[in-house]
């Protein structure tokens, strides 16, 4: 049987689903091996990107250039791309004066978003499944008003159909009335629909209470999911159908984040970040996908705000803004790229 430390490596190995040379074959990268992973330096991140780093400050690394802006701190779990919060799959390192990015982050969190028309593209995406979370006895998380989540999924989820299909994007939904729906069902139609892509529409809870907007895409192969903090299990080593999509998951995620986060730019608490999770619509879902937190029903701001149906319909709108970025930015081509560390072309179908 295969130790812990080789079955991390060899996930690590599969899991970059990017373009074309492998590891000794890309030129201008350096992985070094820290503890059972691998990582590139930071000099070789900048190189690539054209990035440029900021006068250092202990424990604190910046970086700008014509692509955008990196902003992290030595072993937190996030990392602000052009001000926006993002969770790392591994945190970031500084080791004797020189700070290093995980491989896995390389190449899939910071490629796809810096570099979307590189993201592969298999086929032609043209639609959407909506899936509104919850229904039926699954009532969700309550609001403070006595409401609950499934209502306020359901009441989003026709208001994002409404704006897709007025845009000429075909939707189909998971359920279209309160009723109970299993997950493994909400999966069978995403699979019934192989040029769409998949958004899953919730909203949180949590004691004590958080406050602001999540969106989730599925972690990439031996990587934690982002409420695991650095710890790997077992099972995260698995292939799952959606790890197939690792870089479209993240492009998705990265521009409905990013439109979500805007929704109110005077609370500077409203970015909870881009995340990872392994929740079964995602993890055994064949399309590019997402899951959407629209805030948090037990916090009295979040809350006040979730029942308005204004506020209901601007995250829609968000929302849709976000897809009708994605959907502009891989329908232009279907091509493989580039040259990052054992990057390999995404399997086809």
């Amino acid at each position: 049987m295969r130790s812990l430390t080789q079955a991390l490596l060899l996930a690590g190995a599969a899991l970059l689903p990017l373009g074309s040379a492998g590891a000794q074959g890309a030129p201008g990268w350096h992985l070094v091996p820290i503890g059972a992973r691998e990582y590139v330096p930071i000099e070789d991140v900048c190189r690539f990107y054209s990035m440029s780093a900021a006068e250092p400050v202990i424990g604190e690394i910046h970086l700008s250039g014509r692509i955008g802006t990196v902003d992290g701190k030595q072993g937190s779990p996030y990392v602000f791309l052009d001000g926006i919060r993002h969770a790392l799959s591994f945190p970031l390192l500084e080791r004797d004066g020189r700070w290093y990015l995980s491989r896995t982050d390389l190449s899939c969190l910071f490629d796809p978003i810096f570099r979307p028309s590189h993201v592969p593209v298999r086929l032609w995406l043209r639609g959407v499944v909506i899936d509104p979370g919850h229904g039926g006895e699954d009532k969700g998380a309550r609001s403070r008003n006595g409401r609950y989540e499934k209502d306020y999924a359901l009441d989003t989820a026709r208001r994002l159909g409404s704006i897709l299909r007025s845009q000429g994007i075909p939707t189909v939904f998971t359920r279209t009335s309160d009723v109970f729906v299993p997950l493994e069902e909400r999966v069978r139609v995403a699979q019934s629909h192989p040029d769409y892509v998949f958004v899953s529409l919730h909203y949180n809870q949590s004691e004590p209470s958080g406050h602001g907007v999540e969106t989730y895409c599925l972690a990439p192969r031996g990587a934690p999911s982002s409420n695991n903090g650095t710890w790997v299990r077992r099972v995260d080593y698995l292939p799952l159908p959606g790890n197939d999509n690792d870089l479209l998951n993240t492009l998705l995620a990265h521009e409905i984040h990013l439109e979500l986060v805007r929704l109110r730019p005077d609370d500077p608490e409203m970015d909870r970040g881009f995340r990872r999770a392994r929740f079964v619509v995602l993890r055994d879902n064949p399309l590019p996908g997402v899951l959407v937190e629209g805030g948090f029903l037990s916090d009295p701001s979040d809350s006040s705000s979730i029942d308005r149906p204004e506020y209901r319909q601007r995250l829609a709108e968000a929302v849709a803004r976000g897809l009708g970025r994605f959907f502009q930015e891989t329908r232009a081509r279907a091509s493989a790229t580039p040259e990052l560390p054992g990057n390999r072309p995404a399997r086809q179908r």
